[in-house]
């Protein structure tokens, strides 16, 4: 499978984070605060043109990590029929590395439970308390060292 990554602009995900990740409730319940922050990056996997993947990383510190030098995952979708061939990897290695060359420190993120097993592979660590989403479900605070 050809596949590029590269950055877009947070409105070329809300299709996909309104099939993949709000049960296509509508494009509103699709904008995340921050969303449009200059510090905000998104990106998106191609594949002939189409957006198949995506992630954004938000600028959002949390007091759960001893470091100022920390940024929220947040949206990360792949389309099911795209699921299971490595595009979340491969998004992931892209944001990590794109995290490490502006000096960020930790990647932190609320997981869904559904998609704890494939963070906890690609080296997220899991903290014991989960919470609900309403509407969404049970998450999990998961965090990475990058370095």
């Amino acid at each position: 499978m050809c596949l590029i990554i590269k950055k877009v602009k947070s409105e070329d995900l809300y299709s996909l984070r309104n099939k993949v990740l709000r049960n296509n409730k509508g494009i509103k319940f699709c904008k995340f605060e921050g969303d449009e922050n200059e510090s905000t990056a998104h990106f998106a996997a191609f594949k002939e043109n189409l957006i198949i993947g995506g992630v954004s990383l938000i600028k959002n510190n949390t007091n759960k990590i001893k470091s100022l030098s920390n940024i929220q995952l947040r949206g990360m979708a792949v389309y099911k029929i795209y699921q299971k061939n490595k595009i979340g990897s491969l998004l992931l290695k892209k944001v990590e590395s794109f995290c490490i060359n502006i000096n960020i420190d930790f990647i932190w993120m609320n997981a869904r439970l559904e998609s704890i097993e494939f963070y906890l592979k690609q080296g997220y660590v899991k903290t014991k308390k989960s919470f609900n989403i309403e509407g969404v479900g049970k998450h999990y605070f998961l965090y990475k060292k990058l370095k």
